[in-house]
């Protein structure tokens, strides 16, 4: 896919999906009794209005510096294995998969350049997939009055969403880094 048309996407899902979010709040909870964030909820429309707006801004720059400045990225000794090529950029090392996802888990890159593109790109679905599912919890709970998903919300309450989410980033993170690899084979063969 082009290039271009990854950055406009990866702009503009989110901040639709998360305008849809704020919109559903509002719809639902004109005075965010009914918000399950607390710190949202204390900071009113125009706090949470001006934490999207940074928010979108910051996974747009990121977006953008992935789109305009792509990192020059190096194929490791078997030029075929993903989790190397992936480790060597950003950790500087080769790595099994298991220890690159370990070290991905718990420990800063090196590259901090790639960090932070991977970090837009791989952001961006997370907003969209976090809005979708605020936008779904809303209506689930207050309209359409789902049982099951009444039970699993409110036992799980504030862990619920987020606790989706981390997976959703490592699995965007592998998708990121599948097609820098694969860009990278394609420039290597073309050279």
């Amino acid at each position: 896919m082009n290039r271009t048309l990854i950055f406009i996407a990866s702009v503009v899902a989110p901040t639709v999906a998360r305008a849809a979010d704020i919109s559903t709040t509002y719809a639902f909870s004109p005075d965010l009794a009914l918000e399950g964030n607390p710190v949202m909820a204390e900071s009113g429309f125009a706090g949470i209005i001006g934490v999207n707006i940074l928010v979108i801004l910051a996974v747009s720059l990121m977006c953008g510096f992935w789109w305009l400045k792509p990192t020059a990225l190096k194929l490791p000794s078997n030029a075929n294995d993903l989790w190397a090529f992936a480790s060597i950029n950003y950790f500087g090392n080769e790595y099994s998969k298991t220890l690159f996802l370990y070290r991905f888990l718990t420990k800063f890159p090196t590259n901090w350049r790639l960090a932070i593109q991977l970090t837009g790109l791989a952001g961006s679905a997370v907003l969209v997939v976090g809005s979708c599912m605020a936008v779904f919890s809303w209506f689930a709970v207050h309209d359409w009055n789902l049982l099951w998903y009444k039970k699993a919300y409110f036992r799980t309450q504030f862990l619920f969403p987020y606790a989706l989410l981390l997976p959703l980033f490592v699995v965007a993170s592998v998708m990121f880094f599948k097609a820098e690899h694969t860009r990278t084979l394609s420039q290597q063969s073309c050279e």
